[in-house]
């Protein structure tokens, strides 16, 4: 091992316990409120970002709208469809009673036609 690397290694562990000290010493309130700090930074940049972006490019908000329609439809259909499911019971067959039986207008016509 040459010195250089032994003096990053010394640097890498004191960097290492000052973070640990620094994170012991801080009080965990004020460790949520940069947490917080950081993620409301992180927003507003991101939003700034995205704003821009998407007023250069109209389309993308359309074809977003769109999509988030269809899925919405796709989705409520779905829902719709799997209400309207089948309905399990029991069923059995019926048998015709014979003699009473009417006759279609059809058969009539066909019966009368050949006599």
């Amino acid at each position: 091992m040459s010195k250089f690397e032994q003096l990053s290694d010394k640097a890498i562990s004191l960097v290492g316990h000052a973070g640990e000290s620094l994170r012991h010493a801080i009080p965990d309130s004020a460790e949520k409120w940069l947490q917080t700090g950081i993620a409301i930074g992180v927003a507003k940049s991101s939003a700034k970002a995205a704003g821009g972006f998407l007023r250069r490019n109209p389309a993308v908000i359309a074809a977003t709208v769109a999509g988030a329609g269809l899925a919405w439809l796709a989705v409520r259909h779905y829902k719709k469809k799997k209400a309207n499911g089948t309905i399990e019971g029991s069923s059995r067959r019926i048998e015709a009673k014979s003699g009473t039986a009417r006759r279609r207008a059809s058969a009539r016509k066909a019966a009368t036609s050949e006599e």
